[in-house]
């Protein structure tokens, strides 16, 4: 379980650093998206991450993929980069919250995934 939290957050990071070049605030947390804000933010991108994996949704030019990601961001009413540099800034300096975020996160995954197959 400790694992999968991990993979999940290694993964998003992992993302996130690839696409773009924003850098953390360096301050105590203006335009810093809410941990409960973040945590449903989180949460809609793994489904995300999920459809786009499993190819659920046929697209050869990956056009819809980004599509998919800025209509979470619209949803939550944040920009792309508030997004990146709020993840950046808790992994740099608030990581408890963050792990606190993903085990909320993933507790979420669990409820739905025994609900689905009960």
């Amino acid at each position: 379980m400790k694992n999968l939290k991990y993979l999940i957050f290694l993964s998003l990071a992992a993302c996130l650093i690839s696409c773009g070049k924003t850098k953390p605030s360096e301050h105590t947390g203006e335009n810093i998206i809410p941990p409960d804000k973040m945590e449903k933010i989180i949460y809609d991108v793994h489904i995300v991450d999920a459809i786009v994996a499993s190819k659920i949704i046929y697209n050869p030019t990956r056009e819809s993929d980004s599509i998919l990601y800025a209509s979470i961001f619209e949803k939550h009413n944040v920009t792309k980069a508030d997004f990146e540099n709020t993840l950046l800034y808790y992994v740099n300096y608030n990581f408890d919250t963050l792990n606190a975020i993903y085990d909320r996160v993933i507790n979420r995954f669990n409820t739905e995934k025994a609900r689905i197959f009960k």
